[in-house]
């Protein structure tokens, strides 16, 4: 016997389908027995036919036509203990569906196995200011079943990656190599340091006479005949001159690599050859005035003097011409120096002492009056016109070297001031101690001394330019290699 609603299989005296539930009494009433053939002959004969015939103008109700439904198996359920009498009256329910308001049914959505695969997201890493945006896996609306349902918006919310932070990039700071170029400073100096060289080991003045002449009481004391170099004008003032053409050629080469000190050096050095070259040939002047002297004395010996200025002489003009030169042509680095400036209050004494130093050899000693540093005077043994004039110019370029050295508070004015300071500090060390027959100090002697020597307050000054200008230095370097 079969259930009229689901066709399961039940028992003739089963009052309920045990697949769906519904009630068997009506079949069981309508059904005939197995007692009964013709019954059951009549319904297979009506169940044979494919339909049953309904007559024109029956006014009985008509019968819905029959469709042929799948049966659904009767699930086996295993009981755990065969002799288990209960488990044959066990229902086995038929799989349910959701259906929608008008009885369609609704298909299944998938599960979330089910669900299309989606593509892994990628991370695209990438520098920070860059625009290149992250890549992830939100637009499948295509193959999404999601996003054809009616009423659902589906968002996704991707966390942006973490940014680094950005640092400024700052260059960093490569030294070039110094490249050689041939430079005025280069030319002028090297000119000027072989012109100084030459006029310092050759003959400044000569004089002779035509006749063999005897030294008497009136005979001048500087007065005698043969030639004159640098080294019997002064001891001390070759060194000095070499000095300072060590520090004009040193300087000049340092130029043509680009140090602007170096420049400075050149210009203080010519400043320093200038101030020698003068210094120099006012000391010429002293035999030449003595040869002077010794003509207008009446005597009964006939003779002739012949006062000669030589190369030496004319070498020592044109050093210290080309020393000037040197320092104008320095100036060109003097004005391009940009860099962070020296300690102001070491270039401030250090432009102090310098001033010092240049009026130091202007104190009069003894009965003589400050005038008597220009004032030329007839008394014998006074110094002569030319060599007051250039004692001045030289202490005038040492004061100069050194204002215009220590206050531009620059690289290039501690060159000038270094070049043009170190020649006279030997003058006054070498004079100091006597080193030679007759040294000469800067500015040659202070008006009224009775002896060859160096004032206190030239002392002083120049061991004060000393000490500062290697404190300048040195804080000069410390400076550069801090990179400022």
């Amino acid at each position: 016997m079969q259930c009229h609603e689901c066709g399961n299989s039940v028992a003739p005296d089963d009052r309920f389908c045990t697949a769906c539930g519904a009630s068997l009494a009506d079949q069981q009433a309508a059904e005939p027995t197995d007692d009964d053939p013709a019954a059951v002959d009549a319904v297979d004969a009506s169940a044979s036919t494919d339909a049953p015939s309904v007559e024109a103008g029956d006014d009985s109700d008509e019968l819905a036509p029959t469709e042929q439904v799948d049966t659904v198996p009767i699930a086996v359920v295993e009981t755990a203990e065969p002799d288990d009498v209960w488990g044959d009256d066990d229902p086995v329910w038929a799989a349910t569906g959701s259906v929608d308001t008008i009885g369609q049914p609704i298909a299944d959505t998938p599960s979330t196995d089910q669900l299309p695969a989606t593509e892994p997201i990628t991370e695209v890493w990438t520098r920070p200011g860059s625009a290149t945006p992250i890549v992830t896996a939100e637009e499948v609306a295509g193959d999404d079943p999601w996003t054809n349902e009616p009423g659902i918006t589906r968002t996704t919310a991707m966390t942006t990656a973490p940014g680094t932070a950005q640092m400024p990039v700052l260059p960093t700071p490569i030294r070039e190599k110094a490249r050689f170029r041939f430079t005025a400073v280069l030319a002028f100096s090297v000119v000027g340091g072989i012109v100084t060289l030459l006029s310092l080991f050759a003959t400044i003045v000569s004089v002779t006479s035509n006749e063999r002449l005897v030294r008497t009481p009136e005979t001048p004391a500087a007065f005698r005949t043969g030639d004159w170099i640098s080294t019997d004008l002064a001891d001390n003032m070759p060194i000095a001159g070499l000095i300072a053409v060590c520090l004009l050629v040193a300087g000049g080469v340092a130029s043509a690599f680009g140090w602007r000190g170096g420049s400075g050096l050149a210009g203080g050095a010519g400043l320093a050859i200038a101030g020698i070259a003068a210094l120099t040939v006012g000391l010429a002047q002293i035999p030449i005035d003595a040869a002077y002297e010794m003509a207008a004395i009446p005597s009964e010996q006939q003779f002739t003097l012949t006062i000669t200025r030589d190369l030496g002489y004319w070498l020592l003009v044109a050093a210290g011409a080309i020393g000037v030169v040197v320092f104008f042509a320095s100036l060109n680095d003097a004005f391009g120096d940009h860099r962070s400036g020296l300690n102001p209050w070491i270039a401030a004494v250090g432009a102090l002492s310098g001033l010092v130093m240049a009026g130091g050899p202007l104190i009069p000693e003894g009965l003589a009056s400050f005038s008597d540093n220009w004032y030329v005077s007839d008394a014998p043994g006074s110094p002569p016109a030319m060599l007051l004039t250039t004692r001045l110019v030289q202490l005038g370029l040492l004061a100069l070297a050194a204002l215009i050295g220590f206050l531009s508070v620059r690289r290039w004015g501690l060159g000038v001031a270094v070049g043009g300071g170190m020649p006279s500090i030997w003058l006054t060390v070498s004079t100091l101690f006597e080193l030679g027959e007759n040294p000469a100090g800067p500015g040659y002697n202070n008006p009224g001394a009775s002896s060859m020597g160096v004032h206190g307050v030239t002392i002083i000054g120049a061991s004060a330019l000393l000490a500062f200008a290697l404190l300048a230095v040195v804080a000069a370097y410390d400076q550069a290699s801090r990179g400022y």
